[in-house]
């Protein structure tokens, strides 16, 4: 099932995140409390079972997230969301003259789009700002005017904070955000 694999994808990204944080607190109170056979069994179950539910309700969250992304955006939801460079083909509907140049104006336009460059009539550049901070994500944007094809291919970069704080997810939640910015999000979508 691709929902429960991007869950468990997620959780491993959450615990990841956690486990130094996790296993300082844990020698913190170990410290505090003596090491008695009592405070290290105790330690031992019930931190453990702690973390591991705190951070699979942050995973939870992120799946929440990303499929909320994902169903406004129009793009399949799978495991490979966490990944660090995410590159989807979008089409917009419907291919008339002057699209092309549409799809770029709003791209610009975009209050979360810096450093936009041009590269030959069929290809863009830019950083786009999927959060609120002043990270941001790679991305370039090439266009096939005869069949109305918009190839979207994101990277991760600068160590974003991730959807519900994975650290991972940042470029498909770009990549959603694009979609959305642009018009494209109305458009079918292949990935």
């Amino acid at each position: 099932m691709k929902p429960v694999k991007l869950l468990m994808a997620c959780w491993r990204a959450a615990a990841a995140k956690c486990v130094p944080l996790a296993l300082t607190l844990m020698l913190i109170d170990l410290v505090n409390d003596g090491l008695t056979w009592d405070s290290v069994s105790g330690e031992l179950v019930f931190s453990p079972l702690t973390w591991g539910i705190l951070t699979f309700a942050t995973a939870a969250v992120g799946v929440r997230s990303l499929r909320r992304r994902a169903g406004a955006a129009g793009i399949p939801l799978s495991v490979e969301a966490l990944d660090d460079r995410q590159t989807h083909v979008l089409r917009p509907v419907p291919v008339s003259d002057g699209w092309q140049e549409r799809v770029r104006e709003k791209l610009a336009a975009s209050e979360r789009a810096f450093l936009v460059a041009e590269k030959g009539h069929e290809e863009i550049h830019f950083r786009w700002r999927p959060g609120r901070g002043k990270q941001s994500v790679w991305g370039s944007m090439s266009f096939d005017a005869p069949s109305g094809d918009v190839v979207l291919d994101v990277r991760d970069g600068e160590g974003l904070l991730g959807v519900a704080g994975l650290g991972k997810g940042s470029s498909f939640a770009a990549v959603c955000q694009i979609a959305g910015a642009t018009g494209l999000a109305s458009g079918t979508a292949r990935g």
